[in-house]
Formats: C-alpha cells, structure tokens, sequence
C-alpha cells in the first residue's frame, strides 16, 4: 500500500508537468490543434473541458488545480498512515552518560547470568 500511494503520487505529478508541456506546446504560434497528435495532447490535457474565453483556455488550469488537489490528499494519506520517524536528540553530562553506559553493562551481564542459569537447568534436566 505504501508503494501503490507514492507511485500514484508521482504519477498525478508526472500529469502535472504533461499538463505544463501541453500549455507551453500551445503557446506555438504555428501548432494546428486539430492534428491528430496535437489533438490528443490538448485533449489529454483538458484543453476542452471549458470553452475558450478570449481566446485562452483556462481549463488546463482546472485540471492543474484538480490534480494538485489529488497529489496533495496522496501525500496526507500517506503521512497518516505511514508517519515520519521523529529523531531525537538526548543531552547528557558525562556523568550521566557514564550513569547510562554502566546500567546498560549491568543488565548485559544479569542477561548472561540468566542465560548461563537456563542453560545449567536444560543441562540438568537431560
């Protein structure tokens, strides 16, 4: 799931910079729209969802904002569902950090002896 949320991100994306390809594209003054090829693009692109007004085209705006919409909800769900590991930065004196790295030899060593104890049972056991 976390790998399907990212792909369809970062396709809704990919859309985005289509959508931008496809309005620098009709910026070309000598580009016929009804090109076969020309025409799949802009169509692709929303070009015609709304009618011109003026002569722009602001449906490729509509999608832009409609597909930011879905890459923005993509990114929550996936912060939801999947959240950021938060680093943390502990402040210790010598002592203690000293304090610390001693119980932690403590209770490596009351692990070992616990260890050895269950290992001496098993043995007498058999």
């Amino acid at each position: 799931m976390k790998n399907f949320i990212i792909f369809l991100d970062r396709l809704v994306n990919l859309y985005l910079y289509f959508i931008i390809g496809a309005c620098i594209l009709s910026w070309i003054p000598n580009i016929n729209p009804n090109f076969p090829m020309f025409h799949y693009i802009f169509k692709a692109a929303g070009f015609y969802i709304i009618p011109p007004v003026m002569g722009m085209s602001f449906s490729p705006a509509l999608v832009m904002l409609i597909a930011a919409l879905i890459s923005m909800s993509l990114r929550k769900l996936y912060n939801k569902l999947y959240p950021p590991v938060e680093k943390k930065i502990i402040i210790l004196t010598p002592e203690e950090f000293m304090e610390k790295i001693n119980k932690q030899k403590n209770q490596i060593e009351t692990n070992k002896e616990i260890q050895n104890e269950n290992e001496v049972d098993k043995n007498n056991g058999n």
